[in-house]
């Protein structure tokens, strides 16, 4: 019989941290790259963004909703080594790429395999946990997506270095890479790993066995009926992310452009900042939202995620546009722990909200929501920004600053007037 909260249950959380952490290596390893990418294949920033955050979530919102559906039947174990076994080879594929259209398709390729990870996982820790502690359990599995950045930038910025000193790798039956596809074929190979590990996962009972699989339309009847908790929830959410994602993908390209940074110095810097403050922020986000969802608190979630949006603006300022080094890297570590914060609130106040039996499909939907918006247009957005409305290459600082404005302005906003409409869809 499943015991929650036990020490096996987080082992579980920690293990699915864990590959959280290796998606996020493969997905944001790219961030290190975009200057040497783009100086080989002659790109522009908005076609950067592309790469980095458009094509990563063309199939992965077409995916997740069946991946979902299948969580909600099938064994969830399973389908993550799927997608851990798919995102590698797609990642490695990156590696051998040699024209922009053959990078785009390979992370859309990546994206199509790490759709399975979350629904899955989610479905999983819910199972594993108690409601009082499931925001703190959801925020551990959001802290390897911080890690994984972290690794993708320092580690990466390591072999990129090396890689770069031997002028590349060669791969034996297929010939020589440049430094930058050789760091490609290098982050797919511990995804692989993993996926063995994942084997020690025991998948539990669901407590709704003898009960009918719900169907797609069952899910979307719950999510109408309580349409409004759910919009402005995963609106604000959206906002969150897009700003997560945002920094993380152009942090690299920011110290290289304005502070003179190699590629490996600023994969150093930003991934050691990354790894001191993201995971503070990311259990900040959780142990706030257990803490005010304890004391009766109306819509913690969405109070979490706008108030931390809030602490963020003057800081990403601070960021923008200081000249000096150490303060600049000292605000971006400040700005990492409040838009990090965001995510445990974002992802367990889709659980709260939710019945166990249909959270593989909800959190699918919640994902896909997250994804295509704050993946596919924040980085994006950036690039074009950059390119269309300052029109030069050291404006990075102004283009992130314009954004944070925004969606931290909007974020609060729609978190606030979530408070009331997921209190009354909360069930008890």
């Amino acid at each position: 019989m499943l015991r929650k909260d036990s020490a096996y249950a987080w082992y579980v959380a920690a293990l699915l941290s864990l590959t959280h952490l290796i998606s996020f290596v493969d997905r944001f390893v790219m961030s290190l790259v975009l200057v040497p990418i783009k100086a080989e294949m002659g790109l522009s920033d908005t076609q950067l963004g592309l790469l980095h955050g458009t094509g990563f979530v063309i199939l992965y919102t077409v995916a997740a909703i069946p991946l979902g559906w299948a969580a909600d039947r099938a064994n969830r174990r399973n389908i993550i080594i799927v997608g851990i076994v798919l995102w590698s080879l797609a990642t490695a594929a990156c590696g051998l790429a040699t024209s922009f259209s053959g990078l785009f398709a390979a992370r859309v390729a990546v994206g199509f395999g790490e759709a399975a990870l979350v629904p899955a996982a989610m479905s999983l820790i819910a199972a594993y946990f108690s409601r009082g502690k499931l925001a703190r359990a959801i925020g551990t599995f959001t802290m390897g997506a911080s890690f994984g950045k972290s690794l993708a930038l320092i580690v990466g910025g390591m072999i990129l270095a090396y890689l770069t000193a031997q002028g590349g790798m060669m791969l034996p039956g297929w010939g020589h890479l440049a430094p930058w596809q050789g760091l490609f074929v290098a982050a797919a190979l511990p995804g692989l790993i993993v996926g063995l590990l994942l084997l020690s996962v025991r998948e539990p009972a669901r407590a709704d066995d003898a009960v009918a699989k719900p169907g797609l339309k069952e899910v979307f009847a719950h999510i109408g009926r309580h349409r409004a908790a759910y919009l402005l929830h995963t609106a604000a959410a959206s906002c969150a992310i897009l700003l997560v994602q945002s920094y993380g993908a152009w942090a690299p390209t920011f110290y290289i452009r304005n502070f003179g940074f190699t590629p490996a110095e600023a994969g150093y810097a930003v991934g050691l900042v990354v790894l001191i403050a993201s995971p503070i922020g990311h259990l900040t986000g959780g142990y706030l939202t257990d803490r005010l969802q304890a004391r009766g608190v109306a819509g913690a979630p969405g109070v979490v995620i706008g108030t931390m949006l809030l602490l963020s603006v003057p800081v990403a300022a601070l960021f923008c546009t200081t000249t000096d080094r150490t303060l600049s890297l000292a605000s971006y570590a400040l700005l990492n722990v409040f838009i990090t914060a965001s995510a445990p609130p974002g992802l367990s106040g889709i659980q709260l909200l939710t019945p166990e039996r249909l959270r593989g499909v909800t959190s699918a939907c919640f994902m896909a929501a997250i994804t295509f918006t704050a993946i596919g247009f924040g980085p994006t957005s950036i690039g074009v920004i950059t390119d269309l409305v300052f029109g030069d290459d050291k404006a990075l600082g102004s283009s992130l600053l314009l954004a944070t404005v925004i969606f931290a302005a909007l974020g609060a906003l729609l978190g606030w007037f979530s408070r009331a409409p997921v209190r009354a869809a909360t069930p008890t």
